[in-house]
């Protein structure tokens, strides 16, 4: 007997050709067919006819939307955080700083306003989404402002 594993089931392998038990298989000669999903079930057909018109399926249409929107987002606030970053830190002055504090204030105001929309997309997704698809998760601005080190508060 061999010591391993690889070699012993060539071993079956062969001997199992050499017997004849590979012999007159149903199927054989003929091309596989690699189309076919077992897993596909019952919408096996719309599957089909969304792959041949090049569709994709509404629930993941909806993903693809509502990353683009939460990827906007992020950037929005992370061009805004660095502008005021670079600006905060070169103000002359406490007039000037009130400014850029009340005017960062107001981004964040607008961006929990735009979070609590995303988040509504998000939980429609979540309701349609196919059970085996990973969900998306809620947005929060003190996370998203974590991110990128950016305070809520500018001081």
């Amino acid at each position: 007997m061999r010591h391993e594993w690889r070699d012993l089931i060539e071993d079956l392998i062969e001997d199992g050709r050499q017997r004849g038990v590979f012999d007159e298989l149903a199927g054989e000669g003929k091309p596989l067919e690699l189309d076919s999903n077992l897993f596909e079930g019952s919408s096996a057909l719309a599957n089909k006819l969304l792959k041949e018109n090049d569709l994709r399926p509404a629930w993941l249409s909806s993903r693809v939307i509502v990353m683009e929107q939460i990827d906007a987002l992020r950037g929005d606030i992370r061009r805004t955080w660095d502008r005021y970053r670079l600006a905060f830190g070169h103000a002359q002055g406490e007039g000037q700083r009130s400014g850029l504090t009340i005017g960062w204030d107001d981004h964040c105001r607008r961006w929990e306003t735009e979070i609590a929309k995303l988040n509504k997309q998000i939980e429609n997704y979540n309701l349609k989404r196919r059970v085996s698809q990973m969900e998306l998760f809620k947005l929060r601005l003190a996370d998203e402002l974590k991110r990128i080190d950016a305070p809520r508060y500018l001081l």
